[in-house]
């Protein structure tokens, strides 16, 4: 068998092998972390809704600090999550109290000054 041969089989057994890898192995997230699902801004007629479910998978309790900026205002709400657990936040906007209308939210894990989950939203 030619050296060019060996070397292209070889090739194709590797690129197979990462291939079935990838597929039946996907990449995995470390035991330890949060995330936000559900994140939504809702419209009412006279307000504005914004909710968003914060899940702990710290592997312990864990506290956060969700901070919310209406137009220049800040609201901060902390709470702590038990392990697993989920937390679902409410903050509403009345339309009536919205000038420039932009919401920033952050959310922070205690003892970080960097969040682990920000976005912001134009109401107007």
């Amino acid at each position: 068998m030619s050296r060019f041969k060996i070397i292209y089989i070889l090739s194709l057994v590797i690129l197979g092998l990462l291939i079935a890898f990838a597929v039946f192995r996907p990449m995995t997230v470390g035991e330890e972390y949060s995330e936000v699902q559900r994140a939504q801004l809702l419209e009412r007629e006279d307000q504005w809704i914004i909710e968003l479910d914060l899940i702990n998978h710290e592997g312990r309790d864990q506290n956060y600090t969700v901070t919310m900026v209406v137009d220049g205002e800040q609201y901060n709400t902390s709470v702590l999550i038990p392990s697993g657990r989920m937390f679902t936040y409410i903050h509403h906007i009345y339309s009536d109290s919205v000038t420039e209308g932009d919401v920033r939210f952050a959310i922070y894990k205690e003892g970080e000054a960097t969040p682990f989950e920000e976005s912001t939203y134009y109401l107007k």
